[in-house]
């Protein structure tokens, strides 16, 4: 590991501040080289406090970030919020409108910035959806306001390059305000280099974890025929329904995504460690991302396992690309994207930049698309948040009555699970994923929902094995973090557990 290398001087530093406007923040950065960022996040880590560490391996953003000990915190609770009024958003807009970066020279798209994650019940507050299920006792929002981030270029091989930044609010001394982000970097950079790797006690004593299905595949198999007649009827045109697997937490998040970052890369994958909340995700979908008022999103519709050789890979592939099943409703989703975007966008600018491209994972492989558009003058990061949430891909068509039939299908709120998981920037941007292939733990037990697009022709069997697939992944990287210590499994509940049905 390298010697640290201040960056940012005093003299450029209080050169960007004469022009600042007051209160704003600027960053002062420096940079060392390790040999693996999440190793650096283990040591910089510690067990009284939140932090986050997000990676890409190949989507919009290219870069990997990690933050340690907030500085001020956003929880939106269920309890706090009367349904429709947009209370989540609103208190994200009222966040951002607090926070100001000049970033001078700095070309890290976060040097600091809200971290965190967003719930899917957020779509209660901006469609009007009968709750028929319980509350899950998680947020609706949560999210860290970190001023100082490490950063780094993804894909990265061998030795990585490291920037690390803080960002002081500068008022009356900008020398001040200088040293006292210089010392705040430097003490995130030590940490980083010579921390103890500091990993809370395990949540239970078990040295043994099984996986099962809240409903098991007959109930599945029962919902995907709900759905087929709400189909049928003429209530939807295709819906996303998901089931829940539960296991005690046996292993701790931060061994189990270090398993994540080997077994299944994903490109918009992160580790969020926040009081009695820690989410695992190893998401492959962008629900958004924001720079200035360039709005990208990029949606998955349709799916296959991989082959176990080459050609028998390139046959799956070739049979996801031509299957008219998949290709309408990849068609149908785009579609549903499109005019998400258009809800915001300056009129003509909405496109379909790449359609229909095939993105190979571990276990799976998926149809991907990506749509941009440019963000209304007249329209903020919230609104555009808004706009496509939640993604139509997890949702289904049309987003209004598809939510309310998964309400009444799934009987069991979806907390984090389709919701957002990613970053807010102080200065117009946001990267935020679709959160899906995600262990959520909570309650000493570790949450993973999977779910599949239903569409008039769907067979139930094939929809559940669909689902099973998606969560093998996840299934693997707890086995691998469990190591000697016992295996892993996923068991189809022979009655619905309670809460499901």
């Amino acid at each position: 590991m390298s010697e640290i290398q201040i960056v940012t001087d005093v003299e450029s530093f209080i050169e960007t501040a004469e022009s600042a406007p007051h209160g704003a923040r600027i960053p002062v950065e420096l940079r060392l080289t390790v040999s693996d960022p999440f190793e650096a996040y283990r040591r910089a880590r510690t067990a009284e406090t939140s932090g986050c560490y997000l990676e890409t391996t190949g989507g919009q953003t290219g870069w990997g970030y990690f933050a340690v000990d907030p500085v001020d915190q956003l929880q939106v609770d269920a309890e706090s919020v009367q349904e429709g009024d947009r209370s989540s958003l609103a208190a994200i807009d009222e966040l951002l409108d607090r926070q100001q970066l000049v970033r001078g020279e700095c070309d890290v798209p976060y040097p600091c910035g809200a971290f965190g994650w967003l719930s899917y019940d957020i779509a209660r507050e901006l469609e009007d959806i009968p709750s028929t299920t319980d509350a899950d006792g998680l947020p609706r929002v949560q999210l860290g306001v970190f001023d100082r981030v490490a950063a780094w270029k993804e894909p990265h091989d061998g030795e990585v390059d490291v920037r690390i930044t803080a960002c002081p609010v500068v008022r009356d001394s900008p020398a001040a305000a200088y040293e006292s982000g210089r010392k705040r970097a430097v003490e995130l950079a030590t940490e980083a280099r010579n921390g103890d790797k500091a990993v809370r006690s395990q949540p239970t004593a078990a040295t043994h974890a099984t996986f099962q299905s809240e409903c098991g595949e007959a109930a599945f198999a029962e919902r995907v025929r709900q759905i087929k007649q709400y189909i049928r009827d003429g209530d939807t045109f295709q819906t996303n329904v998901s089931h829940r697997l539960v296991a005690p937490a046996v292993v701790h998040p931060v061994e189990t995504f270090a398993a994540v970052r080997r077994v299944n890369p994903a490109p918009y994958s992160g580790l969020l460690e926040f009081p009695g909340v820690d989410l695992v995700s190893a998401s492959p979908e962008l629900l958004l991302d924001v720079d200035g008022d360039r709005l990208v999103t990029e949606p998955i519709a349709g799916t296959r396992p991989r082959g176990s050789t080459p050609a028998d890979d390139e046959a799956l592939a070739r049979e996801l690309r031509t299957d008219d099943k998949e290709r309408a409703e990849h068609a149908m989703l785009v579609d549903l994207e499109r005019n998400d975007l258009g809800k915001v966008s300056e009129y003509g600018t909405v496109d379909v930049a790449e359609y229909r491209r095939v993105d190979r994972y571990s276990e799976v492989m998926h149809l991907v698309s990506l749509v941009e558009g440019r963000l209304r003058d007249d329209r903020s990061l919230a609104d555009a948040v808004a706009a496509v949430f939640p993604g139509g891909t997890i949702t289904g068509a049309p987003k209004p009555r598809t939510m309310e039939i998964i309400d009444e299908v799934e009987r069991t709120r979806r907390g984090p699970y389709t919701g957002s998981v990613g970053v807010f920037g102080f200065d117009d941007r946001a990267t935020l994923n679709i959160t899906i292939r995600t262990l959520v733990r909570h309650d000493d037990e570790y949450r993973l929902r999977v779910g599949s697009g239903i569409v008039h022709d769907s067979v139930p069997e094939a929809e559940y094995k669909e689902t099973l697939d998606k969560a093998r992944a996840l299934v693997t990287a707890v086995d691998e973090a469990l190591g000697e210590q016992g295996s892993f499994s996923v068991e189809s509940a022979s009655e619905p557990m309670e809460g499901g049905r």
